[in-house]
Formats: structure tokens, C-alpha cells, sequence
């Protein structure tokens, strides 16, 4: 018994056998004449007969003793068959058990493979439910420590229909290579590692781009490639280690630095958000490479209006380096491809009509000075540090960053001082930020921007709940004595965004939902990867919005041709505009990325043009 369910059937099989041998003994040598041969068989049949089918001793005729050893017959084959019958049940149900706590083996080829659960995981089961949605049969298979119906329920809740996506859920551990080895990471396309929650997210991810590697099958024969794999780390100082571990096909990311360098950009230009929001996920456009033969031999800035309805921003070259905006004057050679903004990839396709630019609607070059900035940081977490270095690089001279925590800076102080190169001076406090004479203390008057930190906590929802406390507050200061500051805030969970609309921050971002819409990308397109390492490294270029009074004369009617001409003329790439009258609508907020060329607009002093420009280290 303790050997399950097959030993079981074993042994109830010998039993029948045995069985079937006594009662065909007994036609053999009690049955009258006639018996054995009513019954249609030898007398081998006869007995299974009797054996799996106990009425045919109605029709037995004979004496007493043969009678009484059929019924005793009878009645032991009648035990064996409802002995049988429970034991199959029992088998069955363990069975269905087993593969309702998802440990049976998928056998799929050409899948993704997410590793792990967190708030990450809807989101980029989201935006992989998007990217399928032109393929016939797609599947997404995702391990994790879980029982398997909750999984289910918990995507179903979150993520509601998957369309033509298929999600297979298992359970298991994401760092054992074992278990790993239930959902085929050797057939698999790609393969996301999402860090979870709790101490230390980035030893597991670690843990788990090792065990991927151990268990991975060497691919190459028949022309088949590697899986992609993609990761995030929360520390800058881990992402050396993590993509030594995850090998030569493996791209990392770094949360730190990503959220950083946007939570920075957006807290100076409100609105950056939707920008980038529009160009990560998989709804509208995206970002694609494609070799364009047509455009060899011609400069990079004639192919910025070589198309009507895609932006080029950038060329790859044979070996596969990316650069972003380059000089303009580079000449495309026939190996080059071009890095476009397009709905699609089959949508890159050349202007079939010749441009004509407004000259007299182009405004004259204006390059304001930068006064200094006072920056008010309230709220501290581990991706603060490398929020105040990203200011430093920034902010113009004659600027200041003031920060307010309620967490011990003494540390993070002693380490900032030791980099300090004097632009801008920064100031630490410790107070609790959700108390309102705290922030009234803080002369909120006197500075131009203000973010609003989302602390570290396990529960996303208590971090959060600290965060809109703390910016509520804030909004009915300004309110009260018509301060004049922007107001950006960062939230960890993404069921938060209507309350945070609610308490009308400027400008917003779920940290978590952007780096799962990283992780989605480079899991669909790994080239993505330099990138990614361009728009959110320290020395890249950058996305920024300008006045599109600096660029076109206000009030004119012209198309979106003329404004990439201005803007080449700054050495920059339109790509985009966002107009004020819809800056507080959902869900672009006045955003448009990659507009129809030929498309007309009259901008107003208030409204912008989205730029993507040289960072403040000089060209890419």
C-alpha cells in the first residue's frame, strides 16, 4: 500500500489470476457433465468469467458442494472487483491533484518563462498578452512558490482575458534547477526573472539566472538560438554580478538607476511619464530596428523626414551598436539599420512624397539661461542616494536639494559628502513626513520642485499609504498659499494610480509597472537593451519637453515636418509634442508620440515638443 496506487492494481492483479485459477479448478473437478461446455470456452475462461461477472453462477445447476464453492467463488470476485474500483478512484484523484498543484512537466516550445511572483507579474503578463495578440497560439508559462489556483485566480482578477495567449501556471521554487526544469526553459523563446518581494530581491534573482543556466541545454544544433533571458536588480552595485550569472544572453537591468534617473526627469518636467509610458508599453508605438537600402549614401539628418508616419531616432551598425541621435551628418552605410518610433514593424516605411518645411513658422534658436533650482525630497528609500547623484548631474549651478525623512541619514549624508563636488549643496533632515506642521516647516514656498519618495516597506499598500498621506498634504499647502511647485510622486503598486489622480499630483510613476514594461520588452526584443542603457544610464542622451514656442512661432498652422526641422537644426530629434489643453486627461494626458507628419497643428505658448537630445555629458 505504501507503494501507491500501481503496486495496488499489481497486487489485485496477481489476486484475480489466482482467482480465476481456483474457479477453473473447480469446473475442472466439481462441475456436472455439461457445465463447462454451456459456459462457450475452455475452462481458463470460464473461471475470468466467473471471476470479473459473479452472476453467471445463476444459471449453475449441480450438486450442493459444487454450488457452495461457486457462491464462495462469487463472492470472491465480487471483493476483488470492489476493491478494484476504489483503488483506480483514489489513483485518479491523486492524480488530478498532482497536476492541480501544477508540478507536471509543460511541454511547449517556443514560450516565455516568467520566474517568480510579485506586482510585477501582472504587468508584464499584460503587455506579453499585447505583444501576441498578432500570433495564433502563444504561451506564457510562469514558476513560482504558489499553489497553483491561486496563481490562476490572482491573473484572472489582475489581468482579466489573455486573448490568444495561453498562461500555464506551476509550482515550484525559481531558484531550484529542478524545479525549473518543470516549465522547458531549453525550448523556451525568452525567459523573465521577476524579483521578488521581501530581504534581499536581488540574491534570489541572482539564485535564479544561476539555476536557469545549470539546467539550459546547449541550443545551436538545427539553427535553433538561446533563450533570451531578462532580469531586474535593485541595486546598481549587483548588476556586474547578476549578468556574469545569467550568461551571454542575459540582460539585466537596473531598477536603482532606471526609476532614479526618471523620478528626476519627471520632478523637473511634468508630463515625462506619459512619454514614457508611451514608448514602453506594447499599445501604440514602439521602437524598431529595420535596414532601410534606400537611405545608403544619405545623411542621418535628411532621414529625419524621410518618413511620414515613424521618427528616427537612431542607427545600428553591422556590429550591433546602437547610437541615439548621432551627429547629424553621419553618412548611412549599407550594413547601418535605423532605429525608429513606429506602430509597427511592417509600418517603417518611406514618405512617398517630398516634405515641404515652413521656413517662416520656424522660430529664431533661444537658449534661456538656467537659473538655479531649490528641489525639495521628502520621503527617502534604497534608490534615493542615486536620486540626489542624478540631480547633481542635472541641476545649473546655484542650485539646491533639501531632503526630509523620517529614516536616519546620517549614513547616506556621510556618503553623499564624500562625493560631493559642491553643485548643487544638499541638505538632510530627519522628521516624520506625514505630519503637516513638519511640512508647513519646511517653506514650501521657497522651492520649485517637489517629490514625494516612496518609502521601502514589504506592503506595497502601507508604503503607498505613507506616500498619499504625505502628498495630500502637500497639495492642500499649495492649495492654501498658492505655492507655485511641481509635484511629482513615485507609488509601488499600480491600483494606487486613482487615488493618486485623485490627490492631483502633477506628474506620477508606479515604479513597478515601468520596470515590468522593460522587462516585457527585452523579452520580446533584446536589442532593446542598449537602448534601454541610453534613455536611463547617467550619461545617455535624454528625453526632455520644451516650449514649443523655442521651436516654432506660436499660432501658426503647420505640420509636425516643420518641427523636425527645427528641431534638427538644434542638433535634437522631434519626436512627439504634448498639448496643454489635454495635460490632465487620461489616459496620455495630452501626449502624442510619433505623429503623422503631414498632420496639422497650431501650438500655443503653452504647449511642448518631446526632444530626444545629448545628455548633459555631451553627444552619445
Amino acid at each position: 500500500m505504501a507503494r501507491g496506487t500501481p503496486a495496488l492494481i499489481g497486487v489485485l492483479a496477481v489476486a484475480c489470476g489466482a482467482l480465476v485459477l481456483l474457479n477453473g479448478a473447480l469446473l475442472l473437478l466439481l462441475a456436472p457433465a455439461g457445465v463447462l461446455s454451456e459456459s462457450g470456452g475452455s475452462w481458463l475462461w470460464s473461471g475470468f468469467l466467473r471471476v470479473i461477472s459473479p452472476t453467471v453462477i445463476t444459471k449453475d445447476r449441480g450438486p450442493a458442494p459444487f454450488l457452495t464453492a461457486a457462491t464462495l467463488m462469487a463472492f470472491g470476485g465480487i471483493f476483488l472487483m470492489s476493491t478494484l474500483i476504489p483503488v483506480i478512484s483514489a489513483g485518479l484523484q491523486n492524480q488530478l491533484a498532482r497536476l492541480r498543484r501544477g508540478r507536471s512537466v509543460v511541454v511547449e516550445s517556443g514560450h516565455t518563462v516568467v520566474l517568480g511572483w510579485s506586482p510585477h507579474v501582472h504587468s508584464v503578463l499584460s503587455e506579453l498578452v499585447e505583444a501576441n495578440r498578432n500570433q495564433r497560439r502563444a504561451c506564457v508559462t510562469i514558476l513560482a512558490e504558489k499553489d497553483r489556483p491561486e496563481m490562476e485566480a490572482a491573473i484572472r482578477e489582475r489581468v482579466g482575458r489573455t486573448a490568444t495567449t495561453r498562461v500555464v501556471c506551476r509550482s515550484g521554487d525559481p531558484t531550484d534547477p529542478v524545479d525549473i526544469a518543470i516549465v522547458s526553459p531549453s525550448s523556451a523563446r525568452s525567459i523573465i526573472v521577476i524579483p521578488p518581494e521581501g530581504e534581499d530581491p536581488d540574491i534570489a534573482v541572482i539564485k535564479s539566472l544561476l539555476a536557469v543556466d545549470s539546467c539550459r541545454e546547449p541550443r545551436g544544433r538545427g539553427g535553433e538560438r538561446a533563450p533570451v533571458i531578462v532580469a531586474s536588480v535593485q541595486e546598481a552595485q549587483n548588476l556586474s554580478v547578476a549578468r556574469l550569472a545569467g550568461g551571454a544572453t542575459c540582460h539585466v537591468i537596473s531598477a536603482q538607476g532606471f526609476i532614479s534617473r526618471l523620478m528626476v526627469q519627471m520632478s523637473l518636467q511634468c508630463g515625462l511619464s506619459a512619454v514614457y509610458t508611451g514608448l514602453l508599453d506594447f499599445e501604440g508605438d514602439e521602437i524598431y530596428m529595420r535596414p532601410q537600402p534606400e537611405l545608403v549614401g544619405r545623411t542621418f539628418g535628411e532621414t529625419l523626414a524621410a518618413y511620414r508616419t515613424s521618427c528616427v531616432i537612431g542607427l545600428m551598425d553591422a556590429s550591433g551598436r546602437v547610437r541615439l541621435n548621432p551627429r547629424h551628418d553621419t553618412v548611412l552605410r549599407a550594413q547601418d539599420q535605423i532605429v525608429a518610433i513606429s506602430e509597427d514593424d511592417d509600418t517603417v516605411l518611406l514618405s512617398e512624397t517630398v516634405p515641404v518645411v515652413d521656413e517662416t513658422a520656424i522660430a529664431p534658436p533661444d537658449v534661456p539661461e538656467r537659473p538655479g533650482r531649490r528641489v525639495l525630497m521628502v520621503g527617502w528609500s534604497r534608490h534615493a542616494p542615486d536620486v540626489v547623484r542624478q540631480l547633481r548631474t542635472q541641476l545649473p549651478a546655484g542650485s539646491r536639494v533639501d531632503v526630509i525623512a523620517d529614516t536616519d541619514l546620517t549614513g547616506a549624508e556621510r556618503t553623499l559628502a564624500s562625493e560631493d563636488d559642491g553643485v548643487p549643496e544638499v541638505s538632510f533632515r530627519q522628521a516624520d513626513t506625514t505630519r503637516r506642521d513638519v511640512l508647513e516647516s519646511a517653506d514650501l514656498g521657497a522651492y520649485d520642485h517637489v517629490m514625494v519618495i516612496c518609502p521601502n516597506e514589504r506592503d506595497p499598500r502601507g508604503s503607498d499609504a505613507r506616500t498619499l498621506t504625505t502628498l495630500l498634504k502637500l497639495r492642500d499647502l499649495a492649495a492654501r498659499h498658492s505655492y507655485d511647485f511641481s509635484l511629482a510622486t513615485e507609488i509601488a503598486d499600480d491600483r494606487n494610480r486613482a487615488l493618486v489622480r485623485a490627490a492631483k499630483a502633477d506628474d506620477f510613476i508606479v515604479s513597478s509597472e515601468l520596470v515590468s514594461l522593460c522587462l516585457a520588452q527585452l523579452s520580446e526584443n533584446p536589442q532593446l537593451s542598449q537602448i534601454f542603457d541610453e534613455l536611463f544610464g547617467p550619461q545617455g542622451v535624454q528625453i526632455s519637453l520644451r516650449p514649443a514656442v523655442g521651436y516654432v512661432r506660436a499660432g501658426v498652422d503647420i505640420d509636425f515636418y516643420t518641427v523636425t526641422a527645427a528641431a534638427a537644426r538644434c542638433g535634437e530629434i522631434a519626436i512627439g509634442h504634448r498639448i496643454h489643453d489635454r495635460a490632465q486627461l487620461p489616459p496620455d494626458y495630452g501626449v502624442l508620440i510619433n505623429p503623422d507628419k503631414a498632420d496639422r497643428v497650431s501650438y500655443t505658448e503653452y504647449d511642448q515638443i518631446i526632444i530626444l537630445s545629448a545628455g548633459t555629458h555631451g553627444e552619445s
